[in-house]
């Protein structure tokens, strides 16, 4: 049985490494399939003696990367009715939340991986496929459902990978007045809403653009020079939710009742987390957008106190003294 393991397992390496534009390193190899170092060797040199050589792929930080190129990979390749399911499940969420052109895009690759399931299996395939469907679904869930303009996604993804302005009407969030904008496209944004992190003349540093409040959007025959410092996964991190202000050291306790819960939950990528005798949990984390940790703490009631920032702690609780002033007098019958 244990050499059918490993088997299975160099066919799985290959497809892995097929895949990793990037490339994988033995680090990688190790973790992925709980293995030694020089396990993570041999299975890298089972994988190009049984499917051709191994291309190493250059990177910043001096390891060595693994990539494969090869036609031999495909024949092993099977599609699962759980991975298709997923895929289905996933298109309907998009679709609850507006985003219709990205869900579209998965409902078509979810009619091409079915079109690539073996033939001789394609009914009991169907089967359990349709079995998935009816006994899996999405819990509802309060949120907000954008309308975004047809092809809006589609036009914003091509003027990024062809590094064109974009110009469009907008529709401010705050004063509600519509303006005219021209912005150089870097990337999109996806939380609760979706927002075009842009730059544009007339403001320093990046800024957001809401979708949803976008109109008539055109890509401009205008090129510009993307910054080749500019990160979009540490741009997102510096803030708790979508909205940029500068990083503050939070610090957040959680009582022993829910310490479970929060320690299961992921408040921020640089979070920090440590369980204390008493049974409580502190997590830290650098980030700002503190309205959004406010709306977000909200929920945890008074099962969580903020130790840090100052600031935060004032917001939340002028947030909180609003909102029973809003509800505790009793209306007019």
């Amino acid at each position: 049985m244990k050499r059918y393991q490993r088997a299975t397992d160099i066919v799985r390496l290959a497809i892995r490494l097929q895949g990793a534009l990037g490339g994988w390193t033995l680090d990688d190899i190790s973790e992925e399939f709980c293995v030694s170092r020089r396990t993570a060797e041999r299975m890298r040199d089972a994988v190009k003696g049984a499917f051709g050589p191994l291309e190493r792929v250059d990177r910043d930080d001096r390891r060595h990367y693994w990539r494969l190129q090869s036609s031999k990979v495909s024949r092993f390749i099977r599609i699962s009715a759980e991975e298709l399911a997923e895929v289905e499940d996933t298109a309907k969420g998009l679709d609850r939340t507006g985003l219709v052109e990205r869900a579209n895009l998965l409902r078509e690759l979810a009619g091409k991986l079915r079109a690539l399931r073996p033939p001789l299996d394609a009914e009991e395939f169907d089967a359990a496929l349709e079995a998935l469907m009816q006994v899996e679904g999405l819990a509802m869930r309060p949120g907000p459902r954008q309308h975004l303009d047809r092809g809006l996604l589609s036009l914003l993804r091509d003027a990024i990978k062809a590094r064109r302005t974009v110009e469009f009407q907008y529709i401010s969030r705050l004063t509600g007045r519509r303006s005219s904008q021209r912005v150089q496209p870097y990337g999109v944004l996806y939380g609760n809403r979706a927002f075009l992190v842009a730059r544009t003349d007339w403001a320093n540093g990046m800024r957001l653009w809401r979708l949803a409040n976008m109109s008539k959007a055109r890509t401009t025959r205008e090129t510009f020079e993307r910054d080749p410092a500019f990160d979009l996964q540490r741009f997102a991190e510096r803030s708790f939710g979508v909205f940029q202000e500068s990083p503050v050291e939070t610090v957040l306790r959680f009582d022993a009742g829910v310490a479970g819960d929060a320690a299961a939950f992921l408040f921020h990528p640089s979070q920090s987390v440590a369980r204390h005798e008493d049974g409580s949990l502190t997590v830290r984390f650098h980030a700002g957008g503190l309205d959004e940790m406010c709306w977000h703490l909200f929920t945890w009631g008074a099962s969580v106190t903020v130790e840090k920032p100052a600031s935060l702690r004032r917001r939340l609780a002028r947030m909180c003294a609003s909102l029973a002033a809003h509800h505790g007098a009793p209306s007019a019958e």
